[in-house]
């Protein structure tokens, strides 16, 4: 099907396509998404459910008026609230619908907030736009802009700022009864964050002390609204803030998972209940824990690669995917603690260290991992990779030798060399040192488990390390917000990327001295890196055989 193009459209097609631009905001989002992305969008029946919750609050029949969206990620959530939404409010505005509007949009990152205004702002000031809604900019910045009337008075304006910036100064809405724009939240919680609970106490009282009191009405009949859109990422995030009256306001919430069973789609209210049962019914579909499951976007999202995610790292897929983070028991790690790098220094050497599991691959909870670490010439311990999976006894024999020589490449003029692969003595592993030994192709340090070596008494044991900032892991994230997906040796080179951080901060947020915590394999590598590197010096000159 031929995508639409504005100069293919005559005069009458272009007044077709302003009018059915004002009926709705679905209409309005799919038909600029195509006229200016140059691509159609895919519409789904959870795009339908959030634009009736837009279409419903400004027409002020939204109740509570305050709306949450919890989504998965790639679920056009950014799209549509905070690119597409203030162009959609700004032509009510110039159609007489709305006499005016304010918003401020919130995320944790400056440069995405930005980006987004600059998004909405190449909307309006487009040729096709400003042909059917013509409209002059004031202040016109990438972090704030204005729309003014003939007589030059400001009738609209967005501004942007990052949970971590300079809030105070903007404000969503005016006092009065008619909509006149809302404080937005988009992604407002930093994914890392969510496992230290100092800093989601510090994100959360920023959400009662100032963004709270940034509503233009805050009067009780009506307020002007929030709405918040994320994806779910621990039980104590913004939403799970919000929806227990941290606020001191009531809210409409909105929870689409990726995996949509029966039971969900019953719980739909008429309408989105029939169109999803529509949409997914006749897709393929896979059945958990005696449950099914279909994709709740099957032309998009393909089921097997979210089973395998589910298979891979459960934490975040409940959370971020699902919508239903799993409540974390532990409470001795705050990984805050952990230091941050995008770049390591300069290596004094590297090392390996392995975690077995029972050698069983339908043991479900229990992994192998491979960790790769170097301790700097600083004294400090980088985490640098880690591999997390089940392996049966003759592939974990592969699986170790194929990371080893991934590894071990350096740079000749900087050498920091792969001195030895450390393998607790205990179930797979010793199987796995045993055929090492024979093969002699890599150098071990047999990791012993005797008494006294509890998970407990080695967790304490490592803290203080941990905790006097020790201990470096990649960053996530660069302080303007741009995402880091691979982070680098000191010379440029890849050292590895970065999609194993999130589990391994669950793992250690989670760790609890019950051992009521669902995995420890990570964490138990980290703890093995530790003891070694930094405290016993139990490889300090080695180099050796065993």
């Amino acid at each position: 099907m031929k995508i639409l193009e504005w100069e293919d459209l005559d005069f009458p097609m272009r007044v077709a396509v302003k009018t059915r631009s004002e009926k709705s905001f679905l209409n309005f989002t799919r038909l600029w998404f195509e006229l200016l992305g140059g691509q159609r969008m895919m519409v789904n029946w959870h795009h339908r459910l959030m634009a009736s919750k837009i279409d419903e609050l400004i027409a002020g029949r939204l109740q509570p008026s305050n709306l949450i969206v919890n989504i998965p990620p790639g679920g056009t959530k950014t799209e549509f609230f905070s690119i597409h939404l203030p162009a959609y409010i700004n032509m009510l505005v110039q159609t007489e619908e709305l006499i005016r509007f304010r918003n401020l949009n919130i995320s944790y990152a400056d440069s995405l907030v930005k980006r987004n205004s600059r998004r909405t702002r190449d909307i309006i000031n487009s040729r096709e736009y400003q042909e059917l809604w013509p409209c002059k900019f004031g202040i016109n910045q990438a972090d704030e802009w204005e729309i003014v009337n003939e007589k030059l008075r400001n009738v609209g304006q967005t501004v942007s700022r990052s949970s971590g910036g300079q809030i105070l100064g903007g404000r969503g809405g005016y006092a009065g009864p008619d909509f006149s724009g809302f404080v937005l939240l988009d992604d407002y919680n930093k994914a890392d964050d969510m496992f230290s609970a100092s800093r989601r106490d510090t994100a959360n009282r920023l959400l009662v002390n100032t963004i709270r009191s940034r509503r233009g009405d805050k009067s009780q009949f009506h307020p002007t609204p929030f709405v918040s859109i994320q994806q779910r990422l621990h039980m104590d995030d913004a939403t799970g803030f919000m929806l227990r009256g941290g606020m001191g306001v009531d809210f409409h919430h909105v929870a689409i998972p990726a995996l949509v069973s029966e039971e969900y789609i019953d719980s739909l209210p008429e309408r989105w209940r029939t169109l999803c049962w529509a949409q997914v019914k006749n897709t393929e579909s896979v059945v958990v824990a005696g449950v099914r499951y279909w994709s709740y976007w099957p032309e998009n999202e393909y089921i097997g690669d979210l089973l395998k995610l589910w298979e891979s790292d459960e934490y975040t897929f409940l959370s971020q995917y699902m919508q239903n983070p799993r409540a974390l028991s532990g409470g001795l790690i705050d990984t805050a603690w952990f230091q941050r790098y995008e770049t390591l220094p300069v290596l004094r050497h590297r090392a390996i260290y392995v975690d077995t599991n029972s050698g069983k691959v339908e043991d479900y909870n229990d992994y192998t991992v491979f960790t790769l670490v170097g301790v700097g010439v600083d004294g400090n311990l980088y985490i640098i990779d880690s591999v997390r999976g089940r392996w049966d006894p003759e592939d974990l024999l592969q699986q170790a030798i194929t990371l080893w020589e991934k590894w071990k490449p350096t740079n000749p003029r900087q050498p920091a060399r792969l001195r030895q692969m450390g393998i607790e003595d205990k179930q797979a592993g010793q199987g796995l040192i045993t055929t090492l030994k024979k093969r002699k192709s890599i150098p071990l340090l047999e990791i012993p488990r005797g008494a006294g070596q509890n998970k407990l008494v080695r967790c304490l044991n490592v803290i203080p390390e941990i905790k006097t900032g020790r201990v470096f892991i990649p960053a996530l994230m660069t302080e303007d917000g741009r995402r880091i997906d691979n982070v680098r040796y000191h010379d440029g080179t890849m050292a590895a990327r970065t999609d194993w951080v999130l589990p391994a901060l669950a793992e250690c947020a989670d760790f609890s001295a019950d051992d009521s915590h669902a995995n420890d394999d990570m964490l138990d590598t980290f703890m093995d890196a530790i003891d070694t590197e930094l405290i016993s010096g139990l490889s300090a000159g080695y180099g050796g055989w065993n």
